[in-house]
C-alpha cells in the first residue's frame, strides 16, 4: 500500500509540475497587467471598446474629408494635385481606422483569455 501512495502522490506531483508550467506565462502576464493596469480584465476592456470607437471616428472623418473632396468648385492641375493628395491621406486614414479597430479586437481577445 505505501509504494501505491507513493506512485500517485509523484503522479499528483508531476501533474502539479506540468499545470505549473503550463499556467505560469499566463498567470504572469496577468499578473503584469494588473500591475500596469489595475484590474486587467475591465481595463482591457475599456481600452478595446476605445480603440474600436476610434477606428470608427477616423473612418468616419475620411468620409467627411472624401465629400468635401467632391464639393471643390475650382479646378485644374493644382486643384487634381490637391485632391490627389488628399485622396492618399484618406486612404491612409482608412488603413489607419482598420488597424484601431483590429487592435481593439486583438485587446478584447486578450481581455477574453484572461
Amino acid at each position: 500500500m505505501g509504494l501505491w501512495d507513493d506512485v500517485k502522490d509523484l503522479g499528483s506531483a508531476a501533474v502539479n509540475v506540468v499545470e505549473d508550467v503550463f499556467w505560469a506565462p499566463t498567470k504572469i502576464a496577468k499578473w503584469v497587467l494588473g500591475e500596469m493596469f489595475g484590474d486587467p480584465d475591465a481595463e482591457l476592456e475599456k481600452y478595446a471598446a476605445e480603440l474600436q470607437q476610434m477606428g470608427k471616428d477616423v473612418e468616419a472623418f475620411g468620409k467627411e474629408i472624401s465629400t468635401a473632396l467632391s464639393h471643390l468648385t475650382w479646378h485644374g492641375p493644382a486643384s487634381d494635385a490637391f485632391v490627389a493628395h488628399a485622396q492618399s491621406r484618406v486612404k491612409e486614414l482608412n488603413t489607419v481606422a482598420d488597424e484601431l479597430d483590429e487592435l481593439g479586437k486583438a485587446i478584447k481577445g486578450l481581455a477574453d483569455a484572461f
